[in-house]
């Protein structure tokens, strides 16, 4: 089965989809936010998911190429 979804139509990810939009694991997305590379929404506590905007991946993956 092959499943296809249109991330750039969501305003924000997880973590998890993000790590596999680009090929990498969930501490080098985690890494990626704290050094500025990849925006995400701020957290009130740290309980809550991690929430990446796609355009910062988008933008992730222009600056990559």
């Amino acid at each position: 089965m092959k499943l296809t979804i249109d991330f750039l139509k969501r305003p924000t990810v997880t973590c998890m989809e993000a790590s596999m939009l680009l090929g990498i694991s969930v501490p080098s997305i985690k890494r990626r936010i704290a050094d500025g590379r990849i925006k995400a929404l701020e957290r009130t506590n740290l309980k809550e998911k991690v929430l990446i905007y796609t355009k910062s991946l988008a933008k992730y993956l222009q600056e990559a190429e």
